[in-house]
């Protein structure tokens, strides 16, 4: 680990891997050789940053839906493929993403940083609990391969699969981590709450820490899910994960980047430098360009660069953010007046400030869910000349952080709400969920109605569906 607070040293960019993935996906990817001759995009004039600010991003839409997957891999050869996982798309059939053994080994050795930094697990031995649910999504399947392969790398870690059956996860805890130092807790972050706040005091006895991945969480929440595992004052001894089924990890919290957070929550000043007009600190982690190369568009989208069985270069995922250099990053805490020393992984590492997509799809339970899954019920047969096809999607949280998917409703001109109507859309609504969203039917069956959504109507018109502006089907809970 490095501290940048006693080095001066300028942090590799990563650019020099980038710019020979793109050097090599040109002549070698058939689909992207289509591409850049698509784009008159000639690959030999591209040499510095800022050539490469020049080449067009790839999208889902205008690149990976474009062409047959063997076409996106080196040569066409699909068989480079070494483990497949798969997310839920806006019509809920899955996507598949391929990986190959270079991915594998940036993932072991992403994950081996945050168990050293954050566990300890190099000298403590460890009871990882996997809480992902079990199946073609990669939360699991690429948590447990790189955990169990840092069991060969010097780490004390032991790895059970329980998946999302809570009862399972709790008796894991209860009979397992009495012979260990320590357990460490691996999941969605509303999951994991869940399973917290269901354990006895067995299990709460027992040294937890947590290892996130999905979504984004508030330093309330994480203060009391540390109060749950008697971690009050303890930040570190959680950390979550910025990743996507893409493109695996893209960066992770450390002690440093939880601080740092933490510290912009009561200074102003630090939250101005890093996470400017945000109104809360977002996600905020540290990534190794030489494995992600990260840029910002113009409209403030992250575009990533890759090294994977489907090279990706300057891939943009609809997320937006900033990134910093560590120096750049301590330049801006000096002026701050922040003093705690800063430690980096390495001396390559840059960090990332995230604002997740809000345009697209409701983030609940850390699944995705797109107006495509809701559009369905509303728009049967025994709904016609009711509701008007327009609705508000969202997830809110109470006091104690449960989560409740809210799905506001316009009625049809004329029409009036009701209670019996209400319902009816609510089983109609589940129901489409159920059918066109995976990883929502497995939510389903693993915690019952507390998945299922409220359902508010509202009148033709009302002050919550305004006809004059573009339609957003996404947005805060009423």
């Amino acid at each position: 680990m490095s501290s940048i607070a006693m080095s001066t040293a300028e942090s590799t960019t990563g650019f020099g891997r980038a710019l020979h993935t793109f050097q090599r996906a040109a002549q070698f990817v058939p689909a992207y050789r289509d591409f850049l001759a698509i784009h008159d995009v000639d690959p030999r004039s591209v040499r510095t940053p800022a050539d490469f600010d020049r080449v067009p991003a790839v999208t889902k839409e205008n690149y990976l839906k474009r062409y047959p997957l063997d076409m996106l891999t080196w040569n066409g050869e699909i068989g480079r493929a070494t483990m497949w996982s798969t997310s839920s798309g806006s019509s809920g059939r899955p996507t598949y993403w391929p990986r190959d053994l270079v991915s594998a080994e940036e993932s072991i050795d992403l994950h081996g940083r945050i168990f050293r930094q954050s566990f300890h697990s190099h000298y403590r031995s460890t009871l990882v609990v996997i809480a992902f649910a079990m199946g073609n999504w990669i939360g699991a399947g690429y948590t447990q391969a790189a955990v169990t392969a840092l069991a060969t790398r010097g780490h004390r870690v032991s790895v059970i699969t329980p998946g999302i059956d809570v009862a399972t996860i709790l008796d894991n805890i209860e009979r397992l981590a009495p012979l260990y130092d320590q357990v460490v807790l691996v999941g969605y972050p509303p999951f994991v709450k869940d399973v917290l706040d269901q354990a006895p005091r067995e299990v709460l006895a027992a040294d937890i820490k947590v290892l996130l991945a999905g979504e984004t969480i508030t330093e309330e929440w994480r203060d009391y899910v540390l109060g749950r595992i008697r971690k009050r004052g303890n930040p570190e001894h959680s950390c979550l994960i910025y990743g996507t089924a893409d493109m695996g990890m893209v960066g992770h919290e450390t002690p440093t980047t939880i601080a740092i957070r933490r510290a912009a929550r009561q200074n102003s000043a630090i939250h101005e430098q890093i996470f400017g007009d945000a109104q809360a600190p977002p996600t905020f982690v540290e990534y190794d360009p030489n494995y992600r190369y990260t840029e910002i568009d113009e409209n403030g989208y992250l575009l990533f660069s890759a090294d994977t069985v489907v090279p990706l270069i300057r891939y943009r995922i609809n997320d937006q953010g900033t990134v910093y250099s560590a120096a750049e990053l301590s330049e801006l805490l000096r002026r701050t007046g922040y003093e705690r020393p800063m430690y980096t992984s390495n001396d390559a590492v840059g960090f990332l400030s995230l604002h997740r997509r809000t345009d697209i799809s409701t983030t609940f339970y850390a699944l995705d869910i797109y107006p495509e899954n809701i559009r369905g019920a509303l728009e049967h047969t025994a709904l016609s000349g009711k509701v008007s096809g327009k609705f508000v999607l969202s997830s809110r949280s109470d006091d104690r952080f449960e989560q409740t998917l809210d799905l506001q409703v316009e009625l049809q001109n004329g029409q009036c709400p009701s209670t019996e109507l209400a319902e009816q859309i609510r089983k109609l609504v589940i129901e489409s969920l159920d059918t066109t969203n995976t990883e929502y039917h497995k939510l389903h069956q693993t915690i019952g109605d507390r998945a299922e959504p409220e359902v508010t109507l509202h009148e033709f018109r009302s002050k919550r569906f305004q006809h004059s502006i573009k339609h957003r089907w996404n947005g805060v809970g009423a």
